[in-house]
């Protein structure tokens, strides 16, 4: 998989990994992140076009406190986010192809003080959030692309049955069907799955 610039404006005003640990400005954003950056802030005024760096699936849109406005497409085990949008002009199940044009920027959130696009990549095949964002480098395959990966399910805050899977990765429930089958479970939709169970995701389509 190769990853695509999200605008056609490439300035970055805030790179990946940066340490805001003595930032009063940031720190507070990314203490999840041990008070590092987890993707890369593209200097963009408002309303800016939008474009998916990946072909894949709408998986997230949704106001986050500190993201804003914020869209996820995923393709196998890679999600791309792009945060503070003004617009979002996809919806969750859409299958986008590359450089389609899918929102516009903007300033909303918690997580800003500016206009700006925050972009992240996160590696869903990793069980730790801050384990799961790496650094995006655009126009180069990236090596730790999987067309399905492995979810281990944990039911601690919410039991997990395939319809919330089929929400949680394909953005809609109408992957449940899909999922049961590749896992070859002989299961109703909303039947809870047992902790610990090692879920293959598969893809929204075969690559």
């Amino acid at each position: 998989m190769v990853i695509t610039y999200p605008s056609k404006n490439h300035i970055v005003s805030l790179p990946f990994g940066y340490d805001a640990s003595n930032d009063k400005d940031y720190k507070t954003f990314y203490e999840l992140f041990d008070n590092k950056h987890p993707g890369i802030d593209f200097d963009l005024p408002e309303n800016s076009k939008i474009y998916s760096s990946i072909n894949g699936i709408v998986v997230r849109k949704e106001f986050h406190q500190g993201m804003g406005n914020t869209l996820g497409i995923r393709n196998g085990n890679i999600l791309s986010i792009y945060a503070h949008l003004n617009e979002i002009l996809v919806n969750p199940g859409q299958i986008i192809l590359q450089d389609t044009f899918v929102a516009l920027s903007g300033n909303t959130g918690m997580a800003t003080s500016s206009a700006h696009l925050h972009f992240e990549l996160r590696d869903l095949s990793k069980t730790v959030l801050k384990n799961m964002v790496f650094e995006p480098i655009f126009n180069i395959e990236i090596s730790n692309f999987k067309n399905e990966f492995i979810y281990k399910v944990n039911n601690k805050n919410i039991p997990k049955n395939a319809l919330n899977i089929s929400e949680r990765y394909f953005g809609t429930l109408d992957f449940a069907k899909l999922i049961l089958e590749r896992n070859n479970l002989d299961l109703k939709y909303d039947t809870i799955f047992p902790e610990g169970l090692e879920l293959i995701i598969p893809n929204f389509r075969n690559q």
